[in-house]
């Protein structure tokens, strides 16, 4: 009786973990940015390796390479941006639930809300 105990333990083990190794952030998100300036929509596409996290971001700004990381719920990533001063070092930092996102992006001279959703 231990031994089947313990073989139904270690299969719900298993199926928990591939199920939340599947749960990531990989893929395509629509996002809506509450700027200084107003609302910015953009568009990022996303890569996963375990906790480390690599894509793309659309704005109307331009293109740019992001990464960072993924670990538990929590999503940070860094990317720069041609301004007209020069370049600007973008921090993104998300909570991720599902195929939704929301969280605060630092431009270094002040921050804004935003909410993504899966594509």
């Amino acid at each position: 009786m231990l031994r089947i105990c313990s073989a139904v333990l270690a299969l719900g083990l298993l199926v928990s973990g591939s199920a939340y190794a599947q749960a990531g952030v990989a893929g395509a998100w629509d996002l809506a940015i509450n700027g200084p300036e107003g609302p910015i929509n953009a568009t990022a596409t996303l890569k996963q390796d375990g906790e480390n996290v690599t894509g793309s971001i659309d704005t109307p700004q331009g293109k740019a390479e992001m990464k960072g990381t993924y670990k538990g719920k929590t999503l940070n990533l860094a990317f720069s941006i041609q301004g007209p001063q020069g370049p600007i070092d973008i921090k993104v930092n998300g909570e991720v639930d599902g195929a939704s996102m929301k969280g605060v992006i630092d431009f270094g001279m002040g921050m804004a809300d935003f909410t993504a959703k899966k594509k």
